[in-house]
């Protein structure tokens, strides 16, 4: 069986369209920092250059979300490649720092990929645990996947000029737009099912079918108002956990340069270990662990793993300019603790996303997955600013502190979802998409619809027969009222659909 064998065609669509796009953003990672020192730039720099992505991602992804909610998902995922193209590009072409920031805000106003994927899944599995947490849990694979090859394959196009991963990048957009405009193809929508019209073909009335959609609006906007609480708390987990992965991730280049000496291609070989550990985290650990403990509990549980993970980090010794570490204390210890928590996080925060999913309802998927990632934004433009002036004023050392102690509060947010929960005796509503559903109770309406269509042609036939001959025979007069009975009780189920 192949990795996706059991995914649905369109489902895979969309992963090839996130891995190319985040493949094109992480060809250019490892060198990133090393381009700003290449303009005389400082660690405070490299934060406001990840800042700048991600302030606009603020703005960008809620939008988008809510706009492809309403517009489709398809046209969205295009304008987001061409949009990464040209702030590749923009890097590429710069010379400055000041024009670098403007090519990362572009590519920030258009890097919604990941959220519009989430959505797409639930249109087309709804939030199910099982499948729709197998197919997050893929999604997080391939963007792992994508984290495998980028950097070392960015790290060897550094050997020619800095620039030239930018303008790697900016190709494998192009060719993502491409890809994406040939195959993509937008999630069918409830109402788009069955194929008929039921109020152009007759079948129902539009002003009940008006009175229905209200009904149904009403009755999903309660249960959202009645899972906000749960939401508001899983976004602030969200928060925190980025905040701190943000503080770490972004010096994480000139951290292990001061702390070890390593370099960019040490660095890019440590990104693709990285990526393999997330694929097997994803594919192998997670579905097992949200099966024996469910996703509120394995969020909990490798949350505070990955922040133990990051304590683990921060005692790794010094072995550069006179640090009294070897490579058993040093190196060592720190990918000890960085396997570890490149496998915590990878679970905690696929059951993290699963859970914001199922918590969400039908019709605010878009909604939650676009304020999901523009909180996560918020951390992304906070975290590399602290991250860089911490860095800059010497305590380098404390980074991977604040981010194991981010990461334990994250999941003691996720804890008071648990505890809250349990108190209160709530219990989310999990959906299924209403497809099935939708053409089932289409395919008995049109048979309803056809069949008292014909006992209206028979009474017809009946009551010709009846008047003409007067007073006709009461064979005929028990047939006519047994048709008019039936008749009434095909009408009734009508009512009721």
């Amino acid at each position: 069986m192949t990795l996706f064998g059991s995914t649905p065609p369109s489902i895979v669509s969309v992963f090839l369209s996130v891995f190319i796009d985040a493949f094109g953003g992480l060809v250019a990672m490892p060198v990133l920092p090393y381009l700003v020192y290449s303009f005389n730039g400082t660690a405070k720099d490299i934060g406001i250059l990840s800042a700048a992505y991600q302030f606009a991602s603020i703005f960008a992804m809620p939008v988008t979300a809510r706009l492809s909610d309403k517009y489709g998902r398809r046209r969205f995922f295009l304008l987001g490649f061409l949009g990464s193209a040209a702030g590749f590009l923009t890097i590429g072409l710069s010379n400055k720092i000041w024009t670098m920031i403007v090519g990362r805000f572009i590519g920030g106003m258009f890097g919604a990929s990941m959220p519009l994927a989430q959505a797409y899944i639930s249109d087309v599995v709804g939030t199910t645990s099982e499948m729709s947490g197998k197919l997050r849990a893929q999604l997080g694979s391939v963007f792992m996947a994508a984290l495998i090859f980028a950097p070392g394959f960015g790290g060897g196009l550094a050997q020619f000029t800095l620039q030239t991963p930018f303008f790697v990048a900016t190709g494998m957009a192009i060719f993502g737009f491409i890809l994406a405009y040939i195959y993509l193809t937008e999630p069918k929508k409830d109402e788009e099912e069955g194929g008929d019209d039921p109020e152009a073909a007759g079948l129902v009335d539009g002003e009940d079918t008006k009175k229905d959609k209200t009904e149904a609006e009403n009755a999903d906007n309660e249960k959202y108002t009645k899972n906000l609480l749960y939401i508001r708390l899983l976004w602030i987990s969200s928060f925190l956990a980025n905040f701190g992965f943000r503080c770490m991730i972004t010096v994480l280049a000139p951290w292990l340069q001061y702390k070890f000496g390593w370099t960019s291609k040490e660095f890019g070989f440590l990104a693709s270990g990285v990526g393999v550990i997330g694929i097997g985290a994803n594919l192998i650990f997670y579905g097992k662990a949200s099966k024996k403990f469910g996703n509120t509990f394995s969020s909990i549980m490798f949350g505070i793993g990955a922040s133990v993970a990051w304590l683990i980090v921060a005692s790794s010794r010094k072995t550069e300019d006179g640090g009294s570490g070897n490579f058993y204390t040093g190196p060592l210890v720190y990918l000890i603790g960085a396997v570890m928590s490149t496998t915590c996080n990878a679970i905690a925060t696929t059951s993290n996303k699963t859970l914001l999913a199922r918590y969400a309802t039908p019709m605010t998927q878009g909604k939650v997955m676009g304020t999901t990632e523009s909180i996560n934004a918020v951390a992304g433009v906070l975290g590399p600013l602290v991250a860089g002036a911490v860095f800059d004023e010497g305590w380098q050392d404390w980074l991977p502190v604040i981010t194991g102690v981010f990461y334990f509060f994250s999941a003691l947010s996720v804890l008071a979802v648990y505890l809250h929960s349990k108190r209160t005796g709530h219990k989310v509503e999990k959906y299924e998409p209403k497809m099935v559903e939708f053409n089932t109770v289409m395919s008995e309406l049109i048979f309803l619809r056809s069949r008292v269509h014909e006992l209206e042609v028979e009474v017809e036939t009946l009551k010709s027969r009846v008047g003409r001959k007067s007073g006709g025979e009461e064979g005929v007069g028990v047939e006519l009222n047994e048709i008019h009975r039936h008749n009434h009780g095909n009408h009734h189920q009508m009512g009721v659909l």
